[in-house]
């Protein structure tokens, strides 16, 4: 089976990020040395999912160097990144329906989807998503990107398991009903 898993920090009040696409909420919830799971995930996954806004965020931030794994990035206009050749990059576009199928037939497993809202919302609309990783952070953001268009994004699935860090953080892990 090839399962695909959303991992995301979002606001107490749903948000992915701040006005503008502001991550800096989320950058003090890294610094007390907890991955939150994210290293076993990535050794556990064989791709990555990501859209142009979370990549674009990524290399402002400064994220360089080789990828763990081969990673995908959704865009409706992948020309824009002609000139990058890093290995292990793949710059995608069109149905969300072929980009999961053509990731799957390349890389069996498991899909580690990190964003961002407009990814998500393709792969629910398409029933897409297996698992759903929440790391609800105790911070209002009152605007930005929400995570969900609305409440609806739960309808398929349970909760089956909660976490609460040391740092406020609750990891809520969802599963698609269908799969329990």
């Amino acid at each position: 089976m090839f399962e695909r898993v959303f991992y995301a920090a979002i606001s107490s009040d749903g948000y992915l990020s701040g006005p503008d696409g502001d991550m800096s909420w989320a950058t003090k919830y890294l610094a007390d040395g907890e991955d939150y799971g994210y290293v076993g995930l990535v050794g556990s996954s064989s791709a990555i999912l990501m859209g142009r806004a979370t990549f674009d965020f990524e290399i402002e931030a400064g994220v360089s160097g080789p990828r763990p794994l081969p990673t995908y990035v959704l865009t409706h206009i992948p020309e824009l990144y002609e000139t990058v050749l890093e290995e292990n990059i793949y710059f995608v576009g069109g149905n969300i329906k072929e980009v999961i199928d053509m990731i799957a037939d390349n890389h069996p497993g498991q899909l580690f989807v990190m964003g961002g809202a407009e990814v998500i919302r393709q792969l629910l609309e398409e029933n897409l998503i297996d698992t759903m990783r929440l790391f609800v952070c105790p911070e209002e953001l009152g605007s930005g990107t929400q995570a969900f268009v609305d409440d609806t994004a739960y309808n398929n699935f349970t909760l089956i398991d909660e976490k609460e860090y040391p740092s406020g953080i609750i990891e809520e892990v969802y599963k698609r009903v269908n799969l329990i």
